[in-house]
């Protein structure tokens, strides 16, 4: 029985993938672009939750997240991606909310975020601007968590995107590190540079919100591979655009120095030269190849035994792809495009009951809404996807 339901899984997927279509890339994004703040309320549970057929799968409608005025950067949430884990030493949740400053919120009993939105304060931030040590070119602009993970040997690894901002004109050089604590995230070095790009930070930056380097990525260990991957958004010559690309580690402490770019048949380009700073130039993932975008979510999913990817595109839809090795990934497809969110939708996080880094059979997309170009500010949603025959 259990072969049939994966089976039927698998079969749904295909289908869908088969649906795909091309999206507008002429709309292309940059840090300028944002939305508007929302204060309605999400409904008691799901019993009150309505469904869309898409056919193959059932997403809910949109489920709007009261923010409260007191919470950090309370109209820029979420800005990027949200860590839900729980280590060997904890006995609840544990929720890393990414921003400029990073904000670790434990004690939580639910893995979902409208339930512990109202509980994050100030007080929670561990790294990032005015709280680790700035390093000029890499982390005065901030340090945006990316995933956090337990080693073996009970360390912390919160890999982060690092921003370097100039002076005068709204515009970020970009790059991702890694910090660790050992003493269960009281405290965190100031974090070192891991993957960057083959072009060092210019002297003077163009305004317009101008991102220059890589970064908006995601970090999962891949089990079977004995791999970290990172996914990230970088610059990639061919077609000349910010696509998604990865590099990989298979260090087990993911030490910088080890980390190794994706070349289009494997992990052999230096990530960042501990010298220079400086990495190898980055390479699309195939599959990934149409739909040019940032911010992926990556969980792997216990029901279909596949990996699960979103992404905004610069069209502001959010798609996704499956994939059986977390290397070869499938076309993707729209999943909360454009005729769901008219006013379009970016930084999709994948989280379940099971946290952000394993998902079944019932998942939610928290992602923001409504637009705003002149603000910053956004709104915060999410919601549910439920795979049909499972």
């Amino acid at each position: 029985m259990e072969m049939i339901r994966i089976i039927s899984a698998l079969a749904c997927l295909c289908c869908i993938l088969s649906c795909s279509r091309k999206l507008d890339l002429a709309n292309r994004y940059d840090n300028s672009e944002s939305s508007k703040p929302f204060n309605g309320t999400q409904p008691s549970g799901d019993d009150d939750v309505e469904y869309l057929d898409m056919g193959q799968y059932l997403i809910s409608k949109r489920i709007n997240v009261s923010v409260p005025e007191h919470t950090p950067r309370a109209h820029y949430i979420p800005d990027g991606k949200i860590s839900v884990v729980k280590f060997s030493f904890d006995t609840s949740w544990r929720l890393i909310w990414s921003a400029d400053v990073s904000f670790m919120q434990t004690g939580c009993s639910s893995p979902f975020l409208e339930d512990n939105i109202s509980g994050l304060d100030n007080s929670m931030g561990f790294i990032g601007k005015g709280i680790s040590a700035t390093q000029d070119g890499f982390t005065d602009g901030g340090m945006w968590t990316i995933g956090m993970n337990e080693l073996p040997d009970g360390t912390l690894a919160a890999f982060f995107h690092a921003e370097s901002h100039f002076k005068g004109v709204a515009s970020q050089y970009k790059s991702i590190g890694v910090a660790y604590s050992s003493d269960k995230g009281l405290s965190w070095d100031n974090g070192t540079k891991i993957i960057s790009s083959p072009d060092p930070k210019p002297e003077i930056g163009e305004g317009g919100g101008k991102s220059y380097g890589l970064g908006d990525g995601c970090v999962v260990w891949n089990k079977s591979r004995k791999q970290w991957i990172c996914y990230y958004s970088g610059y990639c010559a061919d077609p000349g655009d910010f696509l998604i690309s990865m590099a990989a580690s298979s260090d087990g402490k993911a030490m910088p120095g080890t980390w190794k770019k994706w070349d289009g048949s494997g992990f052999h380009s230096q990530a960042c030269d501990q010298k220079s700073g400086l990495g190898a130039q980055n390479i699309r993932i195939e599959g990934l190849k149409n739909f040019h975008g940032g911010n992926p979510s990556v969980s792997w999913n216990t029901q279909i035994r596949k990996w699960i990817m979103t992404y905004h595109t610069w069209g502001r839809e959010i798609v996704m792809s499956v994939s059986d090795d977390g290397i070869s990934w499938s076309e993707p497809f729209a999943i909360i495009g454009s005729e769901l969110e008219k006013g379009g939708a970016m930084y999709p996080n994948i989280i379940s009951s099971e946290g952000d880094l394993e998902s079944g059979s019932e998942f939610r997309i928290y992602y923001s809404a409504d637009m705003d170009n002149s603000t910053g500010e956004r709104s915060f949603a999410y919601r549910i996807v439920k795979f049909k025959n499972l």
